[in-house]
């Protein structure tokens, strides 16, 4: 097999230690082969840079291990080193030779024969929308969470108000549910703050008509004040990503002509697929890349399930 590169190394990486081993020799010759550790603190992970620059070492392949690879990444990148970042299930090592040690050096005996596939690192500006969108996705979800709490302890308490709305949290929904929280149990009262059809109002009365008890409210509110608190932390996030995201508004406008893309989704769009598309043959592997293309998988010619495969973010 050809040697593509003479002086490698391979990172074996952890959350609080690097194993590193280091790949130095001719195509023709037996390779030298050094060997170290070093913790992941940023002044160590400095130390450990400038010994790979001595060594004239700048080609360093490692796995992106889910944010542990970051801090690395951020120190030598500055320094001059190029960093191969591959995915995990593509370098895995022999079964039963598996150390922390031998992991780095089968690393780097891969990259050394050009056998790592690059994941694509975004520029900065492209990494910090993904943080703040990925947080907002997080966000997102805490919010779903405190809704299905909030409608469980309104089933306990009688309240039957989402059998005859679509959305427990529109308009006439938060406003009984801020009466709620400030202990207001009756039904007649609840009732008033629907703001919608007499005939809507009859049924609402029925629904509303409850055993709430004062523990219920208690919940209500704490619940309520979470909900409300997520609702700003997702406004700021947001505002956040439309002031970072305004040199490529045009790219946004564009995204936004597909229908069911808004503003936020076309900004988390850009976020993970950044603006450079030259990486991608054609519409068919973006669509790969995506996760939304099912792979193949035959064997002995028979054709078996084939599921897209999952994303792995960097």
């Amino acid at each position: 097999m050809e040697v593509f590169k003479t002086r490698v190394a391979g990172v074996d990486v952890h959350k609080e230690i690097l194993a590193i081993t280091v790949v130095i020799g001719e195509p023709e010759s037996q390779p030298e082969v050094h060997q170290f550790s070093c913790l992941t603190f940023t002044d160590d992970l400095m130390k450990a840079g400038l010994k790979l620059k001595e060594m004239n070492v700048l080609d360093v392949a490692m796995e992106s291990t889910g944010v542990y690879w970051k801090p690395i990444y951020n120190v030598w990148a500055p320094m001059g080193i190029r960093i191969t970042l591959g995915q995990a299930a593509h370098m895995k090592n022999v079964p039963g030779r598996k150390t922390d040690m031998g992991d780095s050096r089968w690393i780097a005996e891969l990259h050394r024969f050009g056998l790592i596939k690059q994941s694509y690192i975004p520029e900065d500006i492209f990494q910090r929308m993904r943080l703040l969108s990925r947080h907002r996705t997080n966000l997102v979800d805490d919010l779903s969470r405190v809704k299905n709490r909030i409608q469980r302890i309104l089933e306990d308490g009688n309240i039957k108000y989402g059998s005859i709305v679509s959305d427990v949290f529109g308009v006439s929904g938060l406003k009984i549910l801020d009466l709620i929280a400030e202990g207001v149990t009756d039904a007649g009262t609840l009732t008033s703050a629907v703001t919608t059809k007499i005939k809507r109002k009859e049924e609402a009365q029925k629904a509303l008509t409850n055993s709430l008890t004062k523990d219920h409210c208690f919940v209500i509110k704490r619940l309520m004040t979470q909900f409300y608190e997520i609702k700003d932390h997702m406004r700021e996030i947001e505002n956040q990503l439309f002031d970072k995201v305004q040199p490529y508004r045009h790219l946004v406008d564009k995204l936004k002509e597909i229908p069911g893309i808004d503003e936020v989704l076309a900004i988390g769009i850009l976020a993970e697929a950044t603006d450079d598309m030259s990486r991608f043959d054609d519409e068919r592997k973006f669509a790969a890349w995506s996760g939304v293309a099912a792979g193949n998988n035959e064997s002995a010619g028979k054709k078996k399930d084939q599921n897209a495969e999952l994303v792995t973010p960097t």
